[in-house]
């Protein structure tokens, strides 16, 4: 058993919950995975191993293991939840706008913030989650070109136009 499933299973039996296959398997999936999962992705990988486990037991799974911080659900621009293993205790992401491609932050980047926020504010148990927008240099570099290109077709027909206005004069 995996490092990621075994600390689960303890935490779910500390809490008085079961490591039942379904849930064995959703932690798997979970801590396999090379990226994000969508539930759709959790739940196909899921039924490759188990054709019987259901789209509703999936989710309830999900639901139940978030509670109590063993996956983390993060929300991406414009799509719908992505689960990841919790590691640690902050989590940050620069994500592109354009193509999508996240980058995993080092948590260490904020510094102390974990340790401001408890002591100016009082909260206990703090988990940080980041999400940065903006554009990769692959993207950004296109977006630029795009949007040169339209400003020099923007000026083209301003001229042909000015240029057939003096013809006809």
């Amino acid at each position: 058993m995996h490092h990621f499933v075994s600390s689960s299973n303890e935490l779910l039996r500390k809490r008085g919950y079961r490591l039942t296959p379904q849930r064995h398997m959703i932690l798997s999936v979970i801590q396999e995975a090379s990226e994000h999962l969508s539930v759709d992705q959790i739940t196909e990988r899921v039924q490759q191993r188990n054709p019987y486990v259901s789209l509703s037991t999936v989710y309830r799974t999900l639901e139940l293991l978030r509670e109590l911080g063993l996956v983390r659900e993060n929300h991406f621009l414009g799509e719908q939840p992505r689960y990841e293993a919790v590691e640690g205790q902050a989590h940050h992401h620069l994500v592109c706008r354009r193509c999508r491609t996240t980058i995993h932050l080092d948590e260490a980047l904020l510094g102390n913030l974990h340790e401001q926020l408890q002591g100016q504010y009082g909260f206990h148990g703090l988990t940080l989650d980041l999400v940065a927008v903006g554009y990769c240099d692959t993207c950004w570099q296109i977006l630029q070109r795009q949007e040169h290109s339209s400003e020099s077709m923007a000026d083209t027909p301003a001229t042909e136009h000015e240029e057939r206005q003096d013809q006809q004069i």
